[in-house]
């Protein structure tokens, strides 16, 4: 104790008190802990990582510590608000402790006793959160080795805890005992070898009877072994083996269970080896139960473990799970290496279900989800092909979307309570209220995941965005399944609240009557939302209709459209417009025949795409009338400017002068319309007056961006020299990667992809730039997609966001790349703890990695996804 309080005074940030099992770590920690609680110039925290109280679990160790720092440490968390789950745990911990004590408070001391006591982790992992202790943070750590502290070691000061010499080992006989004969006193201490568990055993054997003792006791082996002989008459009785296996405390009845041990077997089970408490019957200390252990064969111990494993599969098949079952079950079948099958079974509803009623219900449940998606994580990368690896995907996606669910759901309950606890203090206007300065704040009681919680956020789960990530999936599948999905897709957009997004997807996937039906569902839905996409929506839908149902829904939805929206919301309509049937474009152009000519033009040059090819250039060239008369003052609007690049596809060859003309007139959208001219002019077969006219803009990166954009409608024979001065030129501009990006899969096709990929590499090209060349010259994409998955698979794991540009060459990649792949995505999307892990506006949710999952497991491997997230939805959001 004294050498600790050197440490506290001058030491480092880490000390570790080191001694073998039953030196008395804990009781010496206890001691002096109270000590410095006492002096008051200290704040502790001690946190017992022991089988015996039931904390040997890494969850439970870690909300114990949470709690018991919180109320001196700066929380990231809002009040009321706490992490769930063990990673969350630690990145909050670790975030800190690492921020630590401004100067005028007291300095912290965290105490973690018995660190290689866990039970289903390791001391490794106490590195997240102890590496790195900020200012006026200390910590001790206890330990049976050095080696058991794992990467902690660096940095930490060591303090042995030295076992009792003889002299005191006679003076603990004395003051419990008496004078007993000196040979009994030195056979004391040589079988306890100066181990005060042993010395307090043998003391307790020696008071209840003596003379029974001390004949064996003179040629007893030394160390726990021999004390165990005489404690346990002799021979291991039949419940030892049980207690040693049993990883907390549990109910004699529930080892009766386990174990083949009848009732009347136990033998009074109490004294210097067992202990009953509040908790269950246990071994009083863990050197026990290693002694125990070491006196079982391989087979025996492994019969235990499994036994126990067996046990826990039967309570929860019964219904019938235990509190030790509830807290133990996933570390026993982790101890016998059970298959993912069997720990799948700790991610359904039903284990839900058994934490739920336990005060820390979520952590523990995520804690049992988290562990079984790093068994699933390990079958996808390393297992074998086949069906395990469908198992494997399919289970770590189920980890991930449960994770996801519940920490949305506490979250928004844990809000709702500290908001409404807020409100409460409010209302006093501080007086009585809980909290101030130092403390946790208000207690927030742990939120069950109960039907009440569920029907309060099942509004904020997207039932749209599911379908809409299933609709993705399905397209990877063949026929039979394809449907199947498809019917869980419909299932989930016609929920209530579903809305029609989600609905509109599903419905061009259906056919026949069904299709139409649908169709008007889902316009009907959008109807009543009146905003800009349920207009284009419904715009959409209306090719899946008959004709006149389509104009009459075109014609409401233009109509529909507010009067200071229509110049940017009106060409959006007519470019969804143009691709119904052209009875419906011919009934939309009269129709806007009622239009000023200010909006007109915007709906005739996104129209004339739609109409047929005998009517297209005519339409082309009436719209491009209507948008040079709003020519005033040798300068067109804006708007107008779009209109000129929207129809100048379908421009005919007389209307080349006209074209030229708005080039002229486009003032400050010249690039972007001389963009659309030049090519028209180059599909014409005028290419040098698109070049001509290229070189009239004044701006050599305008130039350069447009005969970029020009290429691909060169003629072949133009190609070759134009490509030679365009890469000259790229090699001395500052936006080249940008623009290659952007026309790689173009230039791709018009050239080769050799001649491209020669330029990426003098430019340094971004990956979604050789990406989008490999996917347009099948020939080279294996080579291209290997060399950047080599290079992703190097990156560290915070930049893992970049990975999702490699998806879309999935089937290009080997299969190790694709499954080391799949696997950092999936755990990029639960590091980020997202809740909207199938949300359609982001390319990073499940749905998007389908190619990747079709090249990891096939068929089959996607239809397991769709079936997790069906499933999945059925008994959480």
């Amino acid at each position: 104790m004294a050498r600790l309080d050197r440490w506290l005074e001058h030491g480092g940030a880490r000390a570790a008190l080191l001694g073998p099992s039953g030196r008395g770590k804990s009781a010496l920690l206890g001691a002096w802990a109270l000590e410095l609680a006492r002096a008051g110039r200290h704040e502790i925290a001690f946190v017992p990582v022991s089988r015996r109280f039931g904390t040997a679990l890494e969850h439970t160790v870690l909300n114990l510590l949470y709690a018991r720092v919180a109320p001196f440490l700066g929380s990231p968390r809002r009040t009321g608000e706490r992490p769930h789950g063990v990673e969350e745990t630690r990145r909050d911990l670790a975030s800190m402790l690492e921020e630590g004590r401004s100067p005028e408070d007291k300095p912290l001391v965290v105490i973690l006793d018995g660190l290689d006591e866990a039970v289903a982790w390791t001391p490794d992992a106490a590195q997240r959160f102890l590496r790195d202790l900020g200012p006026g943070v200390r910590a001790v750590l206890s330990a049976r080795s050095l080696e058991a502290l794992g990467g902690l070691r660096e940095e930490t000061e060591v303090v042995a805890l030295p076992s009792l010499e003889a002299d005191e080992v006679a003076e603990a006989i004395g003051r419990r005992l008496g004078d007993l004969p000196a040979s009994v006193n030195d056979d004391v201490a040589r079988v306890s070898g100066g181990e005060p568990l042993l010395v307090e055993a043998l003391l307790d054997a020696l008071s209840q009877d003596p003379a029974v003792v001390a004949s064996p006791l003179a040629s007893a082996l030394v160390g726990a072994p021999g004390v165990l002989d005489l404690c346990a008459g002799g021979a291991i009785r039949p419940a030892l083996p049980w207690l040693a296996g049993a990883l907390g405390p549990i109910e004699g009845d529930e080892l009766f269970a386990i174990s083949t041990v009848k009732a009347g077997a136990w033998n009074e089970l109490s004294g210097p080896l067992f202990a009953a408490g509040e908790l269950g019957l246990a071994l009083r200390h863990p050197a026990w139960a290693e002694a125990v252990e070491g006196r079982l064969a391989p087979h025996q111990r492994t019969a235990v473990d499994r036994r126990f494993a067996d046990h826990g599969k039967h309570a929860f098949a019964s219904g019938t799970v235990s509190e030790y079952v509830c807290r133990n079950w996933r570390a026993h079948l982790e101890r016998v290496d059970a298959s993912l099958t069997e720990r799948i079974e700790l991610v359904s509803s039903a284990w839900l279900d058994v934490w739920r009623t336990r005060p820390d219900g979520s952590s523990g449940f995520i804690a049992d989800v988290d562990a079984t998606a790093v068994c699933a994580a390990s079958l996808l990368i390393d297992g074998p092909a086949g069906g395990d690896v469908v198992v494997a995907l399919a289970a770590r996606v189920r980890c991930l979307l449960v994770t996801s669910s519940v920490r949305t759901i506490i979250g928004f309950e844990e809000a709702r309570r500290a908001l409404a606890a807020q409100d409460e203090d409010d209302e006093e206007e501080g007086e009585g209220a809980e909290g101030g300065e130092g403390s946790a704040g208000p207690r927030i009681e742990m939120p069950r995941v109960g039907e009440d919680v569920l029907d309060a956020v099942r509004p904020i789960a997207d039932a749209g965005e599911r379908a809409g990530a299933m609709i993705r999936l399905a397209r990877e599948l063949p026929g039979a399944e394809r449907a199947v999905v498809f019917g869980w897709a419909l299932e989930a957009a016609s929920e209530e609240h579903a809305g029609g997004v989600a609905l509109a997807a599903v419905v061009r996937e259906l056919d026949g009557q069904a299709r139409v039906t649908a169709a008007r569902e889902a316009a009907s839905r959008f109807g009543r939302e009146r905003t800009e996409e349920s207009r284009l929506e419904r715009v959409s839908l209306a090719a899946l209709l008959p004709d006149a149902e389509a104009l009459d829904l075109g014609r409401d939805a233009f109509a529909e459209v507010p009067d200071e929206a229509r110049c940017d919301e009106l060409p959006r309509l007519s470019e969804a417009a143009a691709r119904l049937p052209s009875s419906v474009v011919r009934g939309l152009w009269a129709w806007s025949e009622a239009l000023p000519p200010s909006e007109r033009h915007l709906v005739l040059a996104r129209l004339a795409a739609g109409l047929p090819a005998a009517e297209r250039e005519a339409g082309a060239s009436e719209a491009l009338g209507s948008a040079l008369s709003l020519l005033a003052d040798d300068a067109l609007p804006a708007d107008a400017c779009w209109s000129i690049c929207a129809l100048a596809p379908h421009a005919p060859a007389v209307a080349v002068p006209a074209l030229v003309q708005a080039c002229a007139a486009a003032a400050g959208f010249r690039r972007p319309v001389v963009t659309a001219v030049a090519a028209r002019l180059c599909d014409l077969g005028r290419v040098e007056d698109a070049l001509a006219l290229v070189a009239t803009l004044p701006d050599a990166s305008d130039r350069l961006e447009v005969q970029a954009a020009l290429l691909a409608h060169l003629p072949a024979a133009a190609r070759e020299a134009a490509w030679a001065e365009l890469s000259s030129d790229l090699r001395a501009s500052d936006g080249a990667r940008t623009l290659l990006e952007r026309n790689a899969a173009a230039w791709t096709r018009a050239l080769g992809a050799d001649a491209v990929l020669d330029l990426s590499r003098e430019l340094g090209a971004t990956w979604r730039a050789l990406v989008a060349i490999a996917g347009a010259s099948p020939d080279h994409a294996p080579a291209i997609t290997r060399d950047l998955v080599e290079r992703a698979l190097e990156l560290p794991s915070d930049e893992d966001e970049a990975l999702f540009a490699l998806v879309p060459l999935a089937a290009s990649m080997t299969e190790p790349h694709a499954r080391r792949l799949c696997q950092r995505l999936l755990h990029y999307l639960d590091w980020k703890r997202r809740p909207d892990l199938l949300d359609d506006w982001t390319k990073d949710d499940l749905g998007h990695l389908a190619p990747l999952f079709a090249r990891v497991a096939g068929p089959q491997g996607v239809a397991a996804v769709a079936r997790e997230i069906a499933e999945v939805a059925r008994w959480l959001p």
